[in-house]
């Protein structure tokens, strides 16, 4: 546990980066009088109801909300001991991949100010990057978890769909959205995990394993230095003795093509439309009208415009192409396959200021699907992933590679990815 001076300094370190929307100091004092390694300090995603504190999720929409309790995933930590004094920043409304944020400001990178700490959750990848608490509760919709992780070098977390309480969040897609977790350590990772899902999950050993990866094609274009680093964790887990084969994701890639962002646009509509009068006293429209972020306010008018997401496009999405989505990565796991293994994100942190395009390997590229290209399909199956830290490029950015699992597989990805840590 750190001394109280040094936490101070960590807390300006975080600050520094708008990685921080809370501190509440009454709760890290009376955590400083507790016994050595008693009491874990988590950080917890503005989007994330604590009694007593904020719950804006980064719009000013919501400027005024105060939780009136815990979410369940905050209070079964509670109990266990944790501590949760502080709050993090997000991409506004949890609804982007960069960081960016036009209320609280864009949150930096702790690895170069200049370049992003990515999103949604990237409050709390910055500040557990620099050192600032033990875990951090996220949320994951579409790799809000496993892509600021990537970003900042720290681990991210996606647990299977259901695994974990759902309550006490702003969310966008009900479909999607799920408490994640963060940390430097994977042991408090794995520590978290046994409280939120019930019970201390048995123990996977790990055997030998299949791993599948994808081929050049369904990889895409790549940072020579993510490239580098896919073929390095190729290389480990084969050292290990277990088994690498090249998987078919043409299929997943399609079908979450066709259903992915009509689900998350419908339902985004829906779901902020019913809880902006009951949690901010405002209508849907005001909500939208306050929001600051540009990127943010183009996607809130492309889900309630009625025309980029048709009802009937809603229904063929969520009645055929999803449960299509599931079917088949749980053809490829049934076919031998224990995990797959992709790269988080096919660049590192772009630049913080990053806007519709960005640059990949010097050529205009869109920013949302590019970042989002390797967590979206796991995500919108509902399956567990995880985001480790694998190296840096040539300037020190780090670099993250993910594995995913079968749902509810959780305790055998997570004993996977131990193996490798500690391997």
């Amino acid at each position: 546990m750190v001394d109280q001076a040094t936490l101070e300094r960590l807390i300006d370190r975080a600050t520094a980066l708008n990685a921080l929307a809370v501190v509440d100091r009454d709760a890290i004092a009376a955590r400083g009088a507790l016994p050595e390694g008693s009491a874990p300090l988590v950080l917890v995603k503005d989007n994330i109801a604590v009694a007593g504190l904020q719950w804006t999720a980064g719009s000013p929409g919501f400027a005024d909300v105060r939780a009136d309790r815990d979410a369940t995933a905050v209070r079964l930590l509670r109990e266990r001991g944790a501590v949760l004094p502080i709050k993090t920043t997000l991409h506004e409304l949890a609804f982007g991949v960069t960081g960016a944020n036009g209320w609280t400001g864009a949150i930096a990178n702790p690895h170069d100010p200049a370049r992003a700490a990515g999103g949604s959750s990237g409050g709390s990848a910055a500040a557990l990057a620099v050192g600032l608490g033990d875990l951090s509760l996220v949320t994951d919709t579409g790799g809000s978890a496993r892509i600021p992780a990537s970003f900042c070098g720290v681990i991210g977390f996606r647990p299977s769909m259901g695994r974990y309480p759902s309550d006490g969040l702003i969310g966008l897609s009900p479909s999607r959205d799920t408490i994640g977790l963060m940390a430097r350590e994977l042991r408090w990772i794995v520590w978290a995990d046994a409280m939120l899902a019930g019970g201390i999950p048995a123990d996977a050993a790990v055997g030998r394993r299949t791993i599948g990866i994808a081929s050049d094609d369904d990889l895409g274009e790549l940072e020579p230095a993510v490239a580098n680093a896919y073929g390095a964790m190729i290389a480990r887990i084969e050292a290990a003795g277990h088994r690498v084969v090249t998987v078919d994701l043409a299929q997943v890639n399609a079908l979450d093509e066709a259903c992915g962002f009509p689900i998350a646009l419908y339902q985004t509509h829906e779901t902020l439309r019913a809880i902006a009068p009951d949690l901010a006293g405002r209508s849907f429209e005001e909500l939208v009208a306050a929001v600051a972020s540009p990127d943010v306010a183009h996607l809130l008018g492309l889900a309630s415009d009625g025309a980029t997401v048709t009802a009937a496009h809603y229904a063929q999405a969520i009645g055929h192409d999803w449960p299509a989505l599931r079917a088949a990565y749980a053809a490829i796991f049934a076919g031998g396959v224990d995990h797959i293994l992709l790269p988080t994100a096919p660049l590192v942190a772009p630049a913080i200021d990053t806007g519709p395009e960005l640059s990949l390997n010097g050529r205009p590229a869109p920013t949302f699907p590019t970042i989002t290209r390797f967590t979206r399909p796991d995500s919108m199956a509902g399956l567990p992933s995880i985001s480790l830290p694998s190296g840096t490029d040539g300037q020190g950015m780090p670099i993250g590679m993910m594995l995913t699992g079968a749902r509810h597989a959780d305790a055998a990805l997570l004993a996977f990815a131990r193996s490798l840590l500690v391997g």
